[in-house]
């Protein structure tokens, strides 16, 4: 019956039916991170049902004095899954902050996250010259060509290198006769909970770069260590693009710390 009460107390302010708090208990299950503890100065997610029934109520309540409509307010304070698809999820935790103030706070993961820590690779490819090679391609996120590192998801069963190795070839045409780590780059820590590994790659050998259908790589390109790091100071290098000469941007984090380690371990 209590169980009951409080699933009811989440469906009550859930627009789109269920909240599907199973599922939700399922993945934070399957990420096992840690929960923190607010009373240490972190941000304490809340698992117990109740205590997170409390917790949207409060949210909805604190959105409510803000201006927001009723409807409005009760869907961006609704804890769970707020979206999925095949590639993200999107939730929306309970908390308590610092000073235990609750609230409720969203992330975003790849759905490989579940399944292993590190959901995808990028490499730095070194040619023997000691030219590095960044694809041109066009993100649909930003709307913009960017010159940026390849890479790429994780297949399942893959390990870190041999997924390294597969993207290289893929993005670029470039065989790898070896790969090193150099470190992991957190992308974005306010919002997504991916920790990526950099490797570089040292080029043996080209063939025909063979992109995702859903990749628009216009092609591979080789510059000098000085030329990147001019170009990152600028925020751009020049490039021809479908015939036309262009500034485009460089701002690629991977990148920048992938130059960082390896200058570091003195690999370039």
């Amino acid at each position: 019956m209590k169980n009951a009460l409080i699933l009811s107390l989440f469906c009550s302010q859930c627009i789109y039916g269920s909240p599907s708090l199973e599922d939700y208990f399922s993945y934070i299950s399957q990420l096992d991170q840690p929960k923190g503890d607010y009373k240490k100065g972190e941000i304490e997610i809340v698992l117990d049902p109740l205590e997170m029934a409390q917790i949207q109520k409060t949210q909805e309540n604190r959105l409510l004095k803000k201006g927001f409509s009723p409807d409005k307010a009760a869907e961006f304070s609704r804890i769970g899954i707020v979206n999925e698809d095949q590639y993200w999820i999107w939730l929306r935790d309970a908390v308590y902050f610092p000073q235990g103030i609750p609230g409720t706070y969203d992330r975003l993961l790849w759905k490989s996250e579940l399944k292993r820590k590190s959901p995808g690779v990028a490499v730095l490819p070194v040619l023997p010259s000691g030219k590095i090679i960044l694809i041109l391609t066009y993100r649909h996120a930003t709307r913009s060509w960017e010159l940026e590192l390849p890479r790429g998801g994780r297949e399942s069963q893959e390990t870190l290198e041999e997924a390294a190795f597969r993207e290289l070839k893929e993005e670029t045409g470039f065989i790898a006769s070896s790969v090193s780590f150099l470190g992991e780059i957190a992308v974005d820590t306010g919002v997504m909970s991916s920790i990526i590994p950099i490797f570089m790659g040292k080029i043996a050998a080209q063939e025909k770069l063979t992109p995702e259908y859903s990749e628009a790589i216009a092609s591979a390109l080789a510059f000098t260590k000085d030329e990147l790091k001019k170009g990152l100071a600028n925020g751009f290098l020049e490039a021809t693009v479908q015939g036309e000469k262009k500034q485009v941007p460089l701002r690629d984090p991977f990148l920048a710390f992938a130059l960082l380690q390896a200058e570091y371990r003195k690999l370039l």
